[in-house]
């Protein structure tokens, strides 16, 4: 009985690694290169400079949202600071 259900169930693992993985060589249909956008082997210039620019975007945004937090920190440090200063004054009066 065990080894029945061990067959069925290794049935239905095959059907859905077949769903999975539809294609049976190393290379990929062109449907699926063109779906999924794999890499096609054919070397385009422009498609290491678009990579470049994405990747320096992205590096540019980060920088941006770096210095935008510590302007916020030190904002934020100069209103605690500040009130940490009128508190003592009040205390002091």
């Amino acid at each position: 009985m065990m080894y029945g259900f061990r067959v069925w169930l290794w049935g239905i693992v095959a059907e859905l690694e077949y769903v999975l993985y539809p294609w049976k060589s190393k290379e990929p249909p062109s449907w699926a290169v063109e779906r999924y956008n794999l890499d096609h082997g054919i070397v385009d210039d422009y498609e290491d400079h678009m990579h470049y620019s994405w990747l320096k975007n992205l590096e540019d945004r980060t920088a941006k949202l770096q210095l935008e937090m510590i302007y916020i920190t030190e904002e934020v440090r100069k209103l605690r600071d500040g009130d940490q200063k009128q508190d003592q004054k009040s205390i002091q009066e």
